[in-house]
Parts: structure tokens; C-alpha cells; sequence
């Protein structure tokens, strides 16, 4: 099928869109350590009863080293060290600051891809690369007055921007080390080994008890656990989107949740859409257009 990884990469933002809404909610009622840890649980358990039901095999244990070497520093990178300073960066100048920040990943990745795997960028891909990150998600997310009370302290601002390196890295790391190797598998090994880092960190810090204070809401389980489906689902299609296609444009295709959470969160939350929030979608879909010149 034509263009199979972009619409991999489509299935990946919509994950993630749906994700964010259920781990808001859940992150609102718990600490977002807490909730980042019962995920990774929750996601390695379902990733392995799906490997099961696909290749016979709950763990990767047909994995290679050179899977588990950069599969592992992936999740280390992206799924510990990104999601840690991302967190922080939550607190310091808040969520919106961040998802701008975070919408330059894919440039980032484009660079990488281009110095570590000899990957290529047309000048329309570039432009439409620009467009989405630069123009359509800026025009979403950015409000003219922050109403949330965060200053850009520099702390903030170099939290996020390590941040944003980071997962950019992770992705790089995850298309070698998933090259030819199951999504699904390559997603649980990430997962494993960002959840064996997350253990040790806990551990250190003495940290166990919001663990299972977290766990005593049951009502709150539900939300992490629908986040953690919606979530697994992405990123296992951007792993099979990532060993079909580009990683530059893999990774901006996938970065397009801010513009497809703005219809999600009009008809299931009741929010009103903003017609600069209808312009930016336009403007990236015109983007997302362009890869397809």
C-alpha cells in the first residue's frame, strides 16, 4: 500500500490526541510520575498479550542485543529522560509552552535522520515541515495572553528544550533498533527498559507510596488505562510508521495531535473551536498535503 507509513503516522496522532485527554484527566487526580509508571505497566502487560496473540511470544524474547542496545537506550532516552524533564517543564511554564516547544521534535528528527541515517528531505517536505510545526500547531496552541500564571523561567525554557532533544533522539534510536524487528516487541522493549530506570528512580527517592495511593482510585485506574490503550496504539504504529518511511516525515505526520484534539475535544468536551484554531488545522493539513506532491 502507497504511503502505508504515512498513514501509520495519522493512527499515531490520533492516539496521542485521545491519550493526552485521558491522561489530563488522570494526571489532575494523581501525580504524573504516578501515572507515567501504572502506564508503562498497564502498556508492557497489553503489548504482550497482543505479541502473544500475533507471534506466539507475551515477551521479546526473540529479541537480538542489537534490538535490546537501541531499543533500550530509545526508551531510556525518549520514554524516561524526555517524559522526566517534559513533567518539569509542565510545572515551571505549563503545558502550552511545552506543546510548542515540543511541535520542533520533528525538525530535530529531520536533522538527525539526515547526520545519522543518510535520510533525505525534499525542498516541499522541508517547506511542509515548517508549515505544520512552524504555522498551523504554533497557530493552535499559541494564545495571545498567558492566563496560566507560569513564567518562562530559564530553567523552564532549558527543561523543555532538553526535552524535546530528547524524544527527537529516541526516535532516531527507535527506527535502528526496530529496523526488521516486530512494532509491537520494539515498543515493549522501550517500555521495559524506561520502566526498569523508572524503578530505580523511585526506589532512590523513596517514592513507592504515591504508586499505590494512586492505585486505591479506582475511577482514576480507568483513565490512565484508557490513555495507556490509546497511547500503546500510537506509538506501536509509529514504530511500523517509522521502519515504512521517512523519520523526518514520520515524525511530523505523528505531531499533528494538537490540530485532530480540537474536533475530539469539541464534540466529547463541548469546547468551542476558535476560528484560529480552524486555520491552523487547514494550514497543516495543507501541509500534510504536500508530502504527497
Amino acid at each position: 500500500m502507497i504511503y502505508l507509513g504515512e498513514f501509520f503516522a495519522i493512527i499515531t496522532a490520533l492516539g496521542w490526541a485521545l491519550s493526552s485527554l485521558f491522561f489530563e484527566i488522570a494526571s489532575k487526580k494523581a501525580d504524573s510520575i504516578s501515572v507515567n509508571v501504572i502506564r508503562l505497566f498497564i502498556g508492557i502487560f497489553l503489548l504482550g498479550l497482543f505479541s502473544f496473540g500475533e507471534r506466539g511470544l507475551f515477551l521479546p524474547l526473540d529479541s537480538t542485543i542489537y534490538n535490546w542496545k537501541f531499543l533500550g537506550i530509545s526508551g531510556v532516552i525518549g520514554l524516561f529522560l524526555g517524559d522526566f524533564f517534559l513533567y518539569e517543564a509542565y510545572v515551571l511554564i505549563g503545558a502550552k509552552i511545552c506543546m510548542l516547544f515540543m511541535t520542533m521534535t520533528p525538525l530535530i528528527v529531520g536533522i538527525f535522520g539526515y547526520i545519522f541515517l543518510g535520510e533525505k528531505l525534499t525542498f516541499l517536505q522541508i517547506i511542509a515541515m515548517i508549515l505544520i510545526t512552524c504555522s498551523g500547531i504554533l497557530l493552535v496552541v499559541l494564545k495571545p495572553n498567558n492566563n496560566e500564571g507560569k513564567k518562562l523561567s530559564t530553567k523552564g525554557i532549558a527543561f523543555i528544550t532538553t526535552a524535546t532533544i530528547f524524544e527527537a533522539i529516541g526516535i532516531v534510536f527507535t527506527k535502528i533498533g526496530s529496523s526488521g524487528y516486530s512494532p509491537s516487541s520494539s515498543t515493549q522493549i522501550r517500555m521495559i527498559c524506561a520502566l526498569v530506570v523508572f524503578i530505580i528512580f523511585l526506589s532512590i527517592k523513596k517514592q513507592w507510596g504515591k504508586i499505590f495511593h494512586t492505585l486505591k482510585n479506582k475511577q482514576n485506574l480507568l483513565f490512565i488505562l484508557g490513555g495507556t490503550v490509546t497511547a500503546t496504539v500510537g506509538i506501536t504504529f509509529l514504530v511500523a510508521a517509522l521502519n515504512l518511511g521517512n523519520a523526518g516525515v514520520i515524525s511530523t505526520i505523528s505531531s499533528t495531535s494538537p490540530i485532530i484534539i480540537i474536533p475530539i475535544s469539541h464534540f466529547v468536551f463541548k469546547d468551542k473551536i476558535k476560528i484560529k484554531e480552524i486555520l491552523g488545522a487547514c494550514i497543516s493539513v495543507f501541509g500534510i498535503a504536500l508530502f504527497f506532491l
